[in-house]
């Protein structure tokens, strides 16, 4: 027998729906003036230094345009400039680098902002779920308590498919912690070894695990790539975009496409946070090397 989505969000899968609008960035129907402020003056600070292109749209998209949400929910900012697409991915890597994660003040929901250089056909349509336009003040597509209570068709699809990815992410973890464990133990033991050719030895044992732990961050980031970009094709308009067919069927949108569940799945358990986590730590390795 198959669940409905309130009764799959309790399981702790996704986050439970409310029956308003947060009430962190919104007021009634409304973007609160206050919020609408900070984001505008921290993108517009941030362009001053990077282009004198005007920003031609503002967009709010994501979980906090709903009434699918929590109290720690990203707030994700999708904007237009007119500008040439290897400029578009030089800022989108200083964004990423120096702008994004920051809280709301008062609250904690992170910002996050992603440069576009044009308006998404799928932003329009509905396929990206509600959106609300900043610099108008109105909403773009209006977000429905209804959608997110309809009945997913196979729910279990979600978890079995996501085993894919959480058990190769979970094995390079592991191998990632053993590798740095070894790595530590040859490093303490060397500092006891007196004869000449045995430390010789055992500094080409350390080089030689140095170089597979950056490998075991090298598969991590691979999988971050591939876990992301697996979602974002369900959100691509035409034959290019590969979507799993098991799906919500509301206003074909790709936020019940399983991409994006199994995403927003894999969040949940956390596997982000422990990607980016080691992610952090490559710089560090590489030096050693």
């Amino acid at each position: 027998m198959s669940k409905n989505l309130r009764e799959y969000m309790n399981e702790s899968i996704l986050d439970p729906v409310k029956e308003e609008l947060s009430s962190d960035i919104w007021s009634g129907n409304k973007l609160k003036a206050s919020v609408k402020v900070h984001i505008m003056k921290r993108l517009e600070g941030f362009l001053k230094g990077q282009t004198d292109k005007k920003i031609e749209n503002v967009f709010l998209l994501g979980s906090m345009t709903g009434h699918q949400y929590s109290d720690t929910a990203d707030i994700d900012i999708n904007f237009v400039l007119k500008i040439t697409d290897e400029r578009r991915k030089e800022i989108g890597g200083l964004i990423m680098a120096g702008l994004n994660g920051k809280d709301l003040p008062g609250t904690k929901h992170p910002i996050n902002y992603f440069i576009s250089t044009t308006v998404k056909p799928e932003w329009k349509s509905g396929k990206a779920g509600s959106i609300y336009d900043i610099l108008k003040d109105k909403w773009l597509v209006e977000p429905s308590k209804a959608d997110v209570e309809t009945a997913i068709t196979n729910y279990r699809a979600v978890i079995e498919i996501a085993r894919f990815f959480t058990s190769g992410i979970d094995t390079v973890l592991s191998e990632y912690n053993a590798d740095v464990a070894a790595y530590e133990s040859y490093s303490q033991y060397l500092k006891t070894v007196i004869k000449p050719k045995d430390k010789e030895d055992l500094e080409e044992l350390i080089k030689f695990k140095v170089q597979e732990i950056v490998s075991d961050i090298d598969s991590l980031k691979i999988a971050k790539h591939l876990i992301r970009a697996f979602r974002n094709e369900a959100f691509e308009e035409g034959e290019d975009g590969f979507e799993i067919s098991t799906k919500i069927d509301i206003k074909d949108s790709a936020n019940f496409s399983i991409n994006n569940l199994i995403y927003k799945y894999l969040e949940r358990l956390g596997y982000f946070e422990k990607v980016l986590k080691v992610l952090g730590e490559r710089d560090s390795w590489v030096n050693k090397l």
